[in-house]
């Protein structure tokens, strides 16, 4: 008796914690991730140009390439301050005469551990 007793009470937390259990949620197909940004470059162009091109502080910026089309903001994660970082797109395309088109934040083809780059596009 008491070994049936102890399998339905098995059988009854077994259900119990199943209705507890959650699935994982079905998620929807996203568009392709964003491709990698081209490796970081040499730039030698002094660190205060960086920062009033982008807003970020220059410490954290290692390199800018590309043009008002397209351009590449090489940057520290964890140096950058994240409220720079988000305006940056803008204050660079007015740098270039230009609006905003889009941006996003990818990693650099060299994958540099810490690094992203932010890229850009001007319209």
């Amino acid at each position: 008796m008491s070994r049936t007793a102890s399998a339905l009470l098995a059988a009854l937390l077994t259900l119990l914690l199943s209705a507890c259990m959650e699935t994982a949620p079905t998620l929807p197909v996203a568009a392709a991730a964003p491709a990698l940004a081209p490796p970081i470059p040499v730039d030698n162009r002094a660190k205060a140009d960086f920062a009033r091109m982008t807003g970020i502080n220059s410490d954290a910026v290692a390199a800018i390439s590309g043009d008002a089309t397209r351009s590449y903001i090489y940057f520290d994660l964890f140096a950058a301050n994240k409220e720079a970082v988000a305006a940056a797109p803008e204050r660079l395309c007015r740098h270039y005469g230009k609006s905003l088109k889009t941006s996003h934040v990818t990693d650099p083809g060299d994958r540099v551990p810490g690094m992203k780059a932010l890229v850009v596009a001007c319209k």
